[in-house]
């Protein structure tokens, strides 16, 4: 009587096992609905000051034309600060013409202020206490060093200013031409240069002409008035300034004090510049 190798009976067991397990997992494959849930993965946080956009190339029946109007729309600055009411922020959340008036009524506090200080405040001081105001007028070309560590500051921390300057229609109405990046290279150009140029009035030991100090203390001047939009942005959008790169959440918003401290060393700042340029004689 022939006998079955055994080899040939594990072998047929296996295949008739394999069989079986597939055709008892394949209808329950098949079973499963095409429009059941899936978990979605948590998306990672996109930078605060690149906003998602697909690709132009990735767009199917563009033309060249809408291409490039989408490029151009994609270019404009348009930091997440613009929107109304950021971090708490109350001017932004008003309508456009509350917010220009508060705009204005911040330019115009300062600059009455600023006139206070030179016309009344100073001469009276003059004449009140003349041996210490001298002194301490010979020391104010020193705060030309402050103008020339800003401007340094404007290449070590380039993004914090950017994130300074108004975007495109802030307050309804704001369009200066030139980008950011700019602005913010020529005003840290020119207050480098300009505060050499007025420190040179306290350095005794250099034969600096006598122009020099109070030329650079008025171009200082009309430049501190150039930057105050940026300054008030901060004020009224809650954009951040320049900041380390380790700040954490509580320094990215200036409190009101904060704003209003940045506004009497803006008048401060004023008043030097011009009482240096323009010297008692």
């Amino acid at each position: 009587r022939h006998r079955t190798c055994p080899r040939e009976t594990i072998r047929s067991r296996m295949m008739s096992s394999v069989v079986s397990f597939s055709t008892t997992i394949a209808p329950a494959r098949r079973a499963r609905p095409a429009s059941s849930p899936r978990k979605a993965l948590p998306s990672s946080p996109r930078p605060r000051s690149a906003p998602h956009r697909p690709p132009t190339s990735s767009r199917p029946g563009l033309t060249a034309a809408a291409v490039e109007e989408v490029e151009a729309t994609a270019a404009v600055f348009d930091p997440p600060w613009s929107e109304p009411g950021y971090r708490g922020a109350k001017v932004s959340s008003l309508d456009e013409p509350l917010q220009t008036a508060s705009v204005l009524g911040v330019w115009t506090g300062i600059g009455a202020l600023t006139v206070a200080w030179c016309a009344h405040l100073g001469p009276d001081l003059e004449r009140a206490l003349p041996t210490v105001m001298s002194w301490s007028r010979a020391t104010w070309p020193v705060i030309g060093l402050t103008y020339v560590a800003a401007g340094a500051a404007h290449f070590a921390l380039p993004q914090g200013f950017k994130d300074m300057y108004p975007h495109k229609g802030a307050w309804g109405w704001w369009n200066l031409p030139g980008s950011p990046e700019f602005h913010v290279a020529w005003t840290g150009v020119a207050e480098i240069v300009g505060g050499l140029g007025m420190a040179s009035g306290a350095l005794w030991f250099l034969d600096t002409p006598d122009w020099l100090a109070p030329t650079s203390a008025y171009g200082l001047f009309l430049l501190t008035l150039a930057v105050t939009p940026a300054n008030t942005y901060m004020f009224t959008h809650n954009a951040p300034g320049p900041l380390p790169e380790d700040a954490d959440e509580s320094m990215q918003v200036l409190p009101w004090y904060g704003h209003c401290a940045r506004g009497a060393l803006q008048v401060f700042l004023l008043a030097t510049t011009w009482g240096v340029a323009h010297p008692p004689h």
